[in-house]
Formats: structure tokens, sequence, C-alpha cells
């Protein structure tokens, strides 16, 4: 069976006020699933997600093939784009969150399982924005965050029932 984004959930770690909370270290598994989670509603798109390590290479006289190796890793710049709604929880969090230097964790969802809960990518990172792309008389309004990502990614995969 396939796996599509058609229902996934996108979520930013707030406290009790649903202000979002500053994660500026590390999180293991246990620490993501230790945050309280507010949905951002709207979200029509999560961008690009994952490490990209950057291939270093160096020529050498004495050899007839460039000598490579991993370099430094991105852990990503995704842009989570959403239909603006002025008065989501989950919005405004997020735009408090891009007001701050301070990174925050977040956690992407998807509608995968035939049983408890889908498979679950957690970050942490930045947020800037937000972006209004603007656009004809017919368009959404909608709002264009920047996540800075700086932590590996962590998958948690489907669990079954």
């Amino acid at each position: 069976m396939a796996t599509t984004q058609a229902g996934a959930k996108f979520y930013i770690a707030v406290d009790i006020s649903d202000q979002p909370v500053a994660q500026n270290t590390d999180l293991d598994q246990a620490g993501y699933e230790g945050l309280t989670w507010l949905e951002v509603k709207g979200v029509g798109s999560v961008g690009e997600t994952g490490t990209n390590t950057s291939i270093v290479s160096y020529d050498e006289l004495s050899t007839e093939v460039t000598q490579k190796g991993k370099g430094i890793s991105n852990a990503g710049d995704p842009e989570v784009e959403v239909r603006r709604i002025g008065t989501d929880p989950g919005q405004l969090a997020m735009r408090a969150a891009a007001l701050t230097k301070n990174s925050y964790a977040f956690k992407y969802e998807l509608d995968d399982s035939l049983g408890v809960n889908g498979t679950t990518f957690y970050n942490r990172g930045l947020v800037t924005g937000p972006r209004h792309p603007n656009g004809r008389n017919e368009d959404f309004d909608l709002e264009i965050y920047a996540l800075g990502l700086n932590q590996k990614e962590l998958t948690v995969e489907a669990a079954a029932a």
C-alpha cells in the first residue's frame, strides 16, 4: 500500500498556555514524546526534511582519482506553508516563535498506520517568517515559515494496534 501525505498533521511544542517552548538543546525520543504538542491548522505543505551531508574532495598529485569523504551535515531548511487562519492557536504559536532567536521542537505525523500512531518525524530548529506570497483575487491568503533545523531528524515508525 502506498503512503501519501493526505491526513498528515504538523505540530509545534507549547506550554499550557499554548505559547511555544524553546528547545535549545538536542532531544531524544523520550524528550520529544514528553512535550505538549499543538497542531498548526491549515498546513498545505511541509518542505523537505532529512539530513543532507556534504561530500568533500581533495586532489592528490600521486593519485588519478579524486579522494572523497563526508563533510558537515545539514538537517534541513524546510518551508511550512499554511492557509492563514488569524486565530488558530498553532499558527499564533508559529508567529510567536518566529519573533525569537530560540529553537523549537516540531512533529510531523503521517496518517499511515492501521493502529495507534502514524509514522512521526521529530525536528528541532529556528523559525523565521511569516512570508506572504500574496497572489491573485482567487488565491488563498497564505503564510510561509522557514525552519532552520539544527538537529538530525528523528523518525519513529508507525505503531501497530
